[in-house]
């Protein structure tokens, strides 16, 4: 076997295995029990995650420590297109509005129905309706909606995006 031939065969036998390792939104973008222990406060070997398919294009994650009741949960949303997602976030936007203004809402949100974020992804919405934190990039959304504190959400955002 030639050299250029002897190169292109072991390539093409480290592709499946590259291929293998990339996240994807089915496996919660690689983010693993190790990822989630920390903002559990519990050891790797003691969570647990559960993965479900909702649609064809929405998985829910979620992790818990033990039997307790999950600690980390989040979606991820795969568009056709950045320029989908970005609507489609935009869409939400506006849905938030509307929700802001009506019962149990109305009058209770001095900051408005939700906040643009910067600095994480390309976009980011936060929102006091259903304290969650929402952010695009490219054609991929992740809501995270646990933990709720504000900042532990901005903290689990930019580490699964940094899987992608």
């Amino acid at each position: 076997m030639g050299k250029p031939i002897g190169i292109a065969v072991f390539v093409l036998l480290l592709l499946p295995a590259a291929a293998a390792r990339a996240a994807t939104p089915a496996d919660c973008a690689g983010f693993a029990a190790k990822d989630a222990a920390p903002f559990l406060g519990a050891p790797a070997a003691q969570v647990t995650r559960h993965v479900e398919k909702v649609s064809p294009t929405l998985w829910v994650c979620s992790y818990a420590a033990g039997k307790a009741a999950p600690g980390v949960a989040f979606s991820i949303e795969v568009s056709a297109s950045a320029r989908k997602a970005a609507e489609e976030l935009e869409r939400y936007r506006d849905n938030l509005a509307t929700a802001g203004e009506v019962a149990p809402f109305k009058g209770k949100l001095p900051q408005g129905a939700y906040s643009d974020i910067v600095g994480v992804g390309d976009e980011g919405v936060w929102t006091d309706v259903n304290g969650t934190f929402t952010v695009r990039k490219g054609h991929l959304t992740v809501q995270v909606s646990m933990p709720k504190d504000k900042r532990e959400q901005l903290k689990l955002a930019k580490a699964l995006l940094a899987k992608f």
